[in-house]
């Protein structure tokens, strides 16, 4: 962990003292391997027990040896909660460890012994984090985070093959693998090609939602682009009418591919912004809605780095075509508020001159 402390208030620090929470690894780390929480990572030495004063809330913690995936999961800290976590060196991988009560009680009392061997926690860029997440509740994580002891989230997909799943589900650890006098050959699943049916192994995968797709009489419509509204209430309805929980989706995704370096987490944002972007009557119907996703997009695209969006409006468009679309959805929109159409119309300003690009679509 870098010597140099943090800046932080004076107030602020005092504060947190009193109310912050405490990660502790039950053991050290290895040392030079990266640890994160939030917006800021390091590489730790070898003295480094976690973390102290973590603002009350939800965080995002990662880690990773050298050349191995990155390994993270979310946490809502309360005020003063001590939270223990083990690092198992030989699988170079989180352990499902339970501290005892009694183990607890010890590690709460020895805090101050060990609080040299604590880093505190990077408030500098505590307000990029919020920026990020601030629509993203503890019942959102618990929602989208597999379905594992720690919710622990890998940017490394773990596959299983289909034979695999079929012997797991027979309780068989050798089952239809096994090859023996009265099976001579192994039973093998491969797809058109001759590849073996892989699967992501249960338990490791995010739980996005489903995204309604397009439908051939949506395809059919004689009229300029499609209004994705129906889409968009159909998802809202599977999340319960609660357009705040649609918001904190969109920012798990982007923070999880983002900082947990998780793949399907872009896919997901992708879709989800196209989704949201290619809406018409919505723009009457949930105008909150999508104010608030206004500032959710203006604070990811100031937070990411500034090259990789520079390379997707390069790379296909994608960006470009989806926002330059929203942005003239909401131009021409005879229903949308005025408060929308007037931020709408300030964001796009921003946006074309951070990119140095024309956010407008083409005359047909």
């Amino acid at each position: 962990m870098a010597a140099e402390s943090e800046e932080m208030p004076q107030e602020v620090a005092l504060q947190l003292f009193h109310t912050g929470a405490f990660l502790v690894f039950k053991d050290s780390l290895p040392t030079g391997m990266e640890f994160g929480i939030d917006y800021k990572s390091w590489q730790v030495g070898p003295k480094f027990l976690g973390l102290k004063m973590i603002p009350p809330g939800l965080h995002f913690v990662y880690m990773s040896v050298k050349n191995a995936p990155r390994i993270g999961f979310f946490f809502n800290f309360r005020p003063k909660e001590v939270v223990v976590r083990k690092w198992d060196r030989a699988a170079e991988d989180l352990e499902n460890y339970t501290s005892p009560e009694e183990e607890m009680d010890r590690l709460r009392a020895n805090l101050q012994n060990i609080d040299k061997n604590l880093a505190a926690y990077p408030y500098s860029t505590y307000n990029q984090w919020v920026s990020l997440s601030n629509h993203v509740t503890e019942s959102s994580v618990k929602r989208l985070a597999p379905e594992n002891a720690l919710g622990k989230i890998t940017s490394q997909t773990d596959l299983v093959s289909k034979e695999q799943e079929l012997e797991a589900q027979m309780g068989d650890g050798m089952g239809i693998s096994a090859v023996d006098r009265n099976h001579p050959s192994r039973i093998r699943f491969t797809d058109g090609i001759g590849l073996p049916v892989m699967s992501a192994k249960p338990g490791t995968s995010m739980r996005f939602s489903e995204v309604p797709q397009v439908s051939l009489a949506d395809t059919n419509l004689k009229k300029a682009g499609i209004d994705s509204s129906d889409r968009l209430y159909t998802l809202l309805r599977s999340l319960g009418d609660n357009p705040k929980e649609l918001l904190a989706e969109f920012q798990v995704s982007f923070v999880v591919f983002l900082i947990g370096q998780v793949y399907e987490g872009f896919e997901q944002w992708k879709r989800l912004i196209h989704l949201m972007c290619s809406c018409n009557r919505a723009l009457v119907t949930h105008s909150q809605f999508f104010l608030d996703l206004l500032m959710v997009i203006h604070f990811q695209l100031k937070q990411c780095p500034e090259d990789f969006f520079h390379d997707q409006l390069a790379k296909d468009n994608f960006l470009w075509a989806t926002l330059s679309l929203f942005f003239a959805n909401v131009e021409d929109s005879d229903g949308a508020s005025s408060e929308l159409k007037s931020k709408t119309s300030k964001f796009k300003k921003l946006v074309e001159k951070r990119f140095n690009k024309s956010f407008n679509l083409p005359d047909e």
